[in-house]
């Protein structure tokens, strides 16, 4: 997947609607010549399971859906997703307190008017830095390999050797290393990105989805362990980012 590319996701169950708001969205960006990867679902489900990788940077959500309201769904998203901008497009103005738990861009009525749908898409877009995606340059063998941080799930050393496990189940790995973890670390890693929660294993603080006093829960599912004297540091790091 491209991080210099924009990507939106659509998500009604009304046939119609559905039809009625990725027009606009092609609209807009042949109008504005802005690319874009543009996905539409029909059940809050699918949006859910697929944006765990897909990872939209806007979504525009109808709430009136089958079992699961676009504000449920946008609470489960937003958990993963903290920077997601989120439009509400729907013919229920009842939802509008609700709404703002979410922290939305807009609460659209339908009929969606195209200035108004015009308007808030360019707010929510210009929200979204794509172009400036952290990114950080690994020896691997052989040469030189850029990875985005948003795809980086943790860092494991083991036999003098860091390990990358990435977002789509693939690991990368450095050559043979003569330097210890901590130093590698700040070395290549000196920001707040990353916070090491076991002797061998440094998180990326965007990728934990639950934590607890022996255990972290990557996005995805994956589990990692926490030491009891790293598990105060964890906490701080992973509720600053948070809230």
């Amino acid at each position: 997947m491209e991080d210099s590319v924009l990507r939106i996701a659509v998500c009604d169950d009304d046939k119609g609607d559905r039809e009625k708001v990725f027009g606009l969205v092609k609209e807009y960006l042949d109008e504005k010549k802005v690319i874009a990867q543009v996905k539409v679902f029909d059940h809050p489900d699918s949006l859910i399971e697929e944006c765990e990788q897909f990872r939209p940077h806007i979504y525009i959500l109808d709430i009136v859906m089958p079992m699961v309201t676009g504000i449920q769904a946008a609470r489960e998203l937003r958990w993963n997703q903290p920077d997601a901008q989120i439009i509400f497009a729907t013919s229920e103005s009842s939802y509008a307190l609700e709404s703002f738990d979410v922290n939305p861009i807009n609460y659209i009525l339908k009929p969606i008017e195209k200035e108004k749908f015009f308007t808030t898409l360019a707010m929510a877009i210009s929200r979204v830095d794509v172009m400036n995606d952290k990114s950080v340059s690994v020896k691997v063998k052989g040469g030189i390999q850029t990875l985005h941080l948003a795809e980086i799930l943790y860092i494991e050393h083991s036999n003098h050797v860091v390990s990358y496990h990435m977002n789509d189940g693939s690991i990368i790995s450095t050559p043979t290393l003569r330097i210890g973890f901590a130093e590698y670390l700040a070395e290549n890693h000196p920001g707040n990105d990353f916070v090491r929660c076991h002797e061998s294993i440094s998180v990326n603080v965007s990728a934990i989805d639950k934590l607890t006093k022996t255990d972290i829960t990557l996005r995805g599912g994956e589990q990692i362990p926490v030491t009891k004297s790293r598990y105060s540091e964890v906490m701080e790091r992973y509720m600053d980012y948070r809230f």
